[in-house]
């Protein structure tokens, strides 16, 4: 199936409806150039991609077995015996290496504070905030989270404008944005992710990633993250209302 650049637009702002959404999504698992394509689309994914692939690992010493004394090539097997023991010695340093200094795997609520960082007045003051639009948006994100977002209670929360639904992806989960803008046009976000049943509750954590003030939990199988603009954004007001709205 082909999409055309306005299809495809609509799905990164999350304007398509169901059945094209699910067509593209489906499209992109066989399709590389159709990923190509929305990458080039989306003018924050090649900001995000360098974020990530630059994401730094600090070295630790790495403890490599002692020394093979040079006796060894004289007993049987000689040379051949302490070429082995040399190529194991090797073996064994460079997976230590490779599995001591790679990154630990970033958490949903880290990649969403990191994609919400580069986020600045302009990338929203053009967004569709139309109440049609929003319907729409928050529509098509419900039905994928399987919840209600109570956007009544988002659209009032106190010193935001509500600008923009997304359905984003977290490890095959659900990952719902929620873009507002504050009284001087900074973006905020409140994000949701379907974990599952069974998945634990935890109180709200608050902390600083990337730059930004988050503060997260969760609850009944979802998770929950309110972003702000800096790490001095005070979360506080809105967090209290969040917390009593999407509490069960």
């Amino acid at each position: 199936m082909k999409f055309s650049d306005e299809t495809l637009k609509a799905y990164l702002e999350g304007n398509a409806n169901v059945a094209e959404a699910a067509a593209i999504e489906a499209a992109v698992e066989t399709d590389p150039a159709l990923e190509q394509r929305l990458m080039g689309l989306d003018p924050l994914a090649p900001v995000v991609h360098s974020v990530f692939e630059n994401i730094p690992a600090d070295a630790p010493q790495i403890e490599l077995p002692e020394s093979v004394p040079v006796y060894a090539a004289q007993t049987s097997g000689g040379l051949w015996r302490l070429m082995a023991v040399a190529a194991s010695v090797a073996v064994v340093a460079v997976s230590a290496t490779f599995w001591a200094t790679r990154p630990e795997p970033m958490g949903w609520a880290e990649q969403a504070a990191i994609y919400q960082s580069l986020y600045s007045p302009d990338t929203i003051a053009s967004l569709d905030s139309s109440p049609a639009a929003l319907d729409a948006q928050f529509a098509q994100a419900e039905a994928q989270l399987g919840r209600s977002l109570n956007q009544d209670a988002l659209e009032v929360l106190p010193g935001l404008e509500l600008k923009r639904a997304q359905i984003l992806s977290f490890k095959g989960k659900p990952l719902i944005q929620v873009v507002f803008a504050d009284d001087q046009g900074q973006p905020l976000a409140f994000c949701v992710i379907r974990q599952g049943e069974g998945a634990p509750a935890k109180d709200v954590k608050l902390a600083a990633i990337s730059g930004v003030a988050t503060a997260t939990w969760a609850q009944d199988g979802y998770g929950y993250m309110l972003i702000g603009s800096s790490e001095q954004t005070d979360l506080q007001q809105q967090l209290d209302i969040l917390t009593a709205t999407f509490a069960g």
